[in-house]
């Protein structure tokens, strides 16, 4: 008798997952419920330019679905004042390098208001990615940066060109080739503090 309604209750089990709403680890095989995150420490130390005496710090996060649709960005910042924040930007470059843009998050609003209480979100899809089809030319090295860089993020593969998905960005975090640069008022150029973006040690 035990047999019976154990085989039973086992066959409603099974039935249950074959017919009924989808489980968590159905929602896992489509890569929407399972993540990848990396993270980063911004710090006036990281920036190229000469040293500002600032005390400003923060933490970034990126969380990225394993089906890369999008990337949840949180960063954490203290000794700013939102007021006068002039550009957040993800950036593409190595540690010591002025890399072109990525993700521009003034696009989401006014810094006043997209800071809040020191934390600032967004959430970047493909269409939220910087991309210019035809980059202004390479700054004169010569006599100094001329702005605006070029937009867009290299790729290393075959040919470079520009990413403008988000499995693009995904690959550029996994290399440790993406950063964090907050600029300001008096740090409009360099940035107030900049964080190279590493894969999560867990």
């Amino acid at each position: 008798m035990r047999s019976f309604i154990g085989l039973l209750i086992g066959t409603l089990f099974t039935l249950a997952i074959l017919f009924g709403s989808p489980t968590m680890a159905q929602n896992q095989q489509f890569g929407d419920q399972s993540f990848t995150e990396y993270e980063a420490y911004l710090h006036p130390a990281q920036e190229l330019g000469p040293p500002s005496g600032s005390k400003a710090k923060g933490y970034g996060r990126l969380r990225f679905p394993k089906n890369l649709t999008k990337s949840d960005i949180n960063v954490q910042l203290a000794d700013i004042d939102p007021a006068n924040v002039t550009a957040f930007h993800i950036h593409c470059g190595t540690p010591d390098v002025l890399g072109p843009i990525i993700v521009n998050f003034g696009q989401f609003g006014d810094f006043k208001n997209t800071i809040v209480n020191g934390r600032f979100s967004a959430s970047v899809t493909n269409e939220k990615l910087t991309f210019v089809k035809q980059p202004p030319p390479p700054p004169n090295l010569s006599s100094g940066f001329k702005l605006p860089l070029p937009e867009g993020c290299p790729s290393d593969i075959i040919i470079p060109a520009q990413i403008n998905t988000i499995a693009g960005m995904e690959a550029l975090a996994r290399k440790g080739v993406l950063y964090f640069n907050l600029h300001t008022k008096g740090h409009e150029f360099y940035g107030e503090m900049r964080g190279q973006i590493y894969p999560i040690q867990k």
